[in-house]
């Protein structure tokens, strides 16, 4: 969950997401010293359930769908996909979340 939140913080802030990038930032502090805190953090609209929520975020369209940038919203995915598994191993279920993983699992397995 670090490593996917300090992921999260740094591709976050190369595409500009400066307020999504420290949402991640205070996301993995808190989770260092109590996971579960964390997590009912993480469990918020403002990263699963908005046009404007960190999952909604897409780095292939901010960078204008280069190779890199395409590969970046994969990490990206990943890193909230592995965010999210944590949030419900800790008891945290949003239903949002639920569909938007959902989707980029989806979108991975077929390598999108």
């Amino acid at each position: 969950m670090q490593a996917a939140l300090d992921q999260l913080e740094r591709l976050l802030r190369a595409y500009n997401h400066v307020y999504a990038a420290n949402l991640a930032a205070v996301a993995r502090e808190t989770y260092a010293q109590d996971p579960s805190a964390a997590c009912r953090m993480l469990n918020s609209d403002e990263w699963w359930d908005s046009r404007e929520s960190v999952a909604a975020i897409d780095l292939a369209v901010d960078g204008g769908f280069t190779p890199m940038a395409r590969e970046d919203a994969q990490a990206l995915r990943r890193a909230l996909i592995e965010v999210f598994t944590t949030m419900l191993a800790y008891g945290e279920a949003n239903p949002a979340g639920e569909l938007i993983v959902s989707q980029f699992q989806k979108w991975m397995e077929s390598h999108v």
